[in-house]
């Protein structure tokens, strides 16, 4: 039996002891993050009704193709199915190799395997891999074969076939060494990998035996994997309701159950989806009920730990369904890979529903020589890059009227509330722990710590003001640890005469809570992304967060608070002011005119990726969304703000 690859093993080894060496740093971010994955877990629950759980299918079903980016679903083009080499007789079934294209010029370079003497119909199995090779799991889909049923094997994610940066082991390196959007774009490795399965399920009911009937029953086509390629079967048997029973090995844990070591830095990106919606596991899972699904894990996986609450909501929606036996899930004492309790307990549920579980399945692990490769020759010069074919280009704006701003306005709101910075616009959680340093005839000084989220982040910062009628504040973002001293001296130089507040405060990300790790990617970001967030939007909030305390300031007037925010951090500020229409108006210094995505793993200061946002549009059109309120462009600017200092001057035309 296969074991998990040993590399990998090295890669958790080297990831652990760099997250340990580093976790002092992390903890308060970590905690922060740990405490809204609880939250989703924990406070979503399943429809208490039937009525209920149909009345949420059809809106969950869209948010789940959101995520994955594939909404709405491409066209289904021609596969050109093509087979490569001779077919080859293995005693029990005959193996072929096939390509086909899932949309024009990406390939899917499969292995199809076909039982001896079959009578046509008969079922299908489509096999995943997960971090092993496809062909390294040519066992598992002989032995379905051997035993009656069409197998169709694919290879692993960007293994054969597929050309576009991070389509390494699994994807999992993608937005780290390939300089590419994926976070502000939405691009998402599930999507590609989810065509694929849906467009071999097409390849699969196309198939005919030698008198010209269909080989395959449409209604008898199961899909398993372990791993990675367990979450390939959850996503793709979600989209493709034609996959009848599912089985998916060690690929289960709730969104709260990712913990290092080994955890969420470990996991193929094929698992993590971009949480925009705020959903758990448990409700895009259950998108497969009523369809029979077998849920496998191990108790010594440290990869996917806790998967209770999702087995949970299973049950329950299962029970509403009335078709509990339609939903297994079995716990072995193991670590992570493939036993013989696992690929037994895989083969028996397939043959349960395909077959009806007329008979056991015979185990064939029996290796063959031959050549397995689907290009011989070498990958076709004319693949398609995945990522640009998958992703969606940013809309361009024409606003010529007053009209026009206002049907662009209400548009790209509707996207921010629904699936950019949606916990912008919702409630923020926070208090404030005032000290007082200093107190004078000219003005005080106290220290604030800003408590958000129950006080699972702490920001510090310095509040410089006068006693007396309530005032104009300047709110500052702090880049470094915020320094009093030098403070002081700012608002001594600018403010204290023109009699206007300061607070300078930090936020996620700077200060005494840094991103700063070099694998920031397989930490920070991979955990924000699947409770929603970056760490921009996360300072989105932050900073909604401080307009809340100051409006409680006696010597603050809430109705003229504005935010200052530097290079990469003017980024948060203009969105604080959109979502929040308190703020008065912004400061931009030094803004760049596009987001920037994660381009490195030594350049996290670099990053400005929000979720889902070139969807929609860039940064000059979301700073238009601050009119009629002041927006100063401080510094150097890039020419992109053309746009909106045009929309501004027109709507005060």
């Amino acid at each position: 039996m296969k074991n998990y690859n040993f590399l990998i093993r090295i890669q958790f080894i080297v990831l652990f002891v760099f997250i340990i060496s580093t976790s002092i740093k992390a903890q308060n971010i970590i905690t922060h993050l740990e405490y809204l994955a609880h939250k989703i877990t924990y406070d979503t629950h399943p429809p208490s009704t039937f009525d209920e759980l149909q009345n949420e299918r059809h809106e969950l079903r869209s948010k789940f193709l959101k995520i994955i980016n594939l909404y709405p679903l491409p066209e289904k083009t021609p596969l050109n199915a093509k087979y490569v080499g001779e077919r080859i007789d293995l005693g029990d079934c005959y193996f072929q190799r096939v390509v086909f294209e899932s949309r024009p010029k990406i390939y899917v370079a499969a292995h199809l395997y076909i039982p001896k003497n079959a009578i046509a119909p008969i079922p299908a199995v489509l096999y995943v891999p997960g971090h092993d090779q496809r062909d390294q799991n040519r066992a598992h889909a002989r032995t379905y074969a051997a035993n009656g049923f069409v197998a169709l094997a694919l290879p692993m994610v960007g293994e054969e076939g597929k050309f576009g940066v991070g389509w390494g082991r699994c994807g999992e390196y993608g937005p780290v060494d390939g300089h590419f959007n994926w976070l502000n774009t939405g691009y998402s490795a599930i999507g590609p990998a989810v065509w694929d399965g849906v467009r071999a399920v097409d390849f699969l009911v196309s198939l005919t035996d030698s008198t010209g009937e269909k080989l395959v029953k449409e209604d008898k086509i199961g899909m398993a994997g372990l791993s990675g390629a367990a979450a390939r079967t959850l996503w793709t048997t979600i989209v493709d309701t034609r996959i009848s029973c599912a089985v998916v090995n060690q690929g289960v844990t709730a969104i709260s159950g990712y913990q290092e070591p080994r955890g969420i830095s470990s996991t193929c990106d094929i698992h993590l989806f971009y949480n925009s919606f705020g959903v758990s596991y448990g409700e895009l899972y259950s998108l497969i009920a009523p369809r029979p699904l077998l849920i496998q894990n191990g108790t010594l996986d440290h990869l996917f730990q806790h998967p209770k609450p999702v087995i949970n909501y299973f049950n329950e929606i299962y029970k509403l369904y009335g078709e509990s036996d339609h939903f297994s899930y079995k716990l072995w004492e193991q670590g992570h890979g493939y036993t013989p309790n696992i690929w037994n307990a895989e083969n028996e549920w397939i043959d349960k529903w395909l077959r009806q579980g007329n008979s056991p399945l015979t185990i064939n692990d029996e290796l063959f020589n031959t050549e397995l490769t689907c290009f011989p020759d070498g990958q076709p010069s004319d693949v398609q890059n995945t990522e640009v074919l998958f992703t969606l280009p940013t809309p361009k704006w024409h606003i010529k009227r007053e009209s026009d701003f206002e049907t662009f306005k209400n548009t790209l709101l509707n996207h921010l509330k629904e699936d950019v910075i949606r916990t912008a616009f919702l409630d923020i959680d926070v208090s404030a722990k005032k000290k007082d340093l200093y107190k004078s005839e000219q003005y005080n000084i106290d220290e604030i710590d800003l408590l958000v989220d129950s006080g699972k982040i702490i920001h510090k910062g310095y509040f410089f003001y006068k006693q007396g009628e309530k005032r104009k504040t300047i709110v500052l973002v702090s880049q470094t640890n915020v320094n009093r001293g030098e403070l002081e001296n700012l608002y001594q130089k600018r403010y204290a005469s023109r009699n206007i507040n300061l607070y300078c405060t930090e936020i996620t990300g700077t200060g005494s809570n840094p991103w700063t790790n070099e694998n920031h990617y397989y930490l920070y970001d991979r955990f924000a992304m699947i409770i929603g967030h970056t760490k921009t939007s996360l300072q989105i909030n932050d900073l909604i967060a401080a307009e809340i305390v100051m409006t409680q300031e006696e010597s603050v007037d809430p109705s003229n608070i504005y935010f200052w925010g530097q290079g990469t951090l003017a980024v948060p500020v203009m969105y604080a002011a959109v979502a929040d229409s308190n703020i008065s108006g912004v400061i931009l210094e030094n803004i760049k005119d596009k987001h920037i995505g994660i381009t490195s793993i030594k350049e996290s200061e670099c990053s400005t990726a929000i979720i889902n946002i070139l969807k929609y549009a860039n940064i000059p059109q979301v700073a238009s969304l601050i009119y009629p309120r002041k927006l100063v462009l401080a510094g150097q600017h890039h020419e992109g703000f053309e746009w909106t200092k045009g929309i501004y001057k027109m709507l005060n035309n």
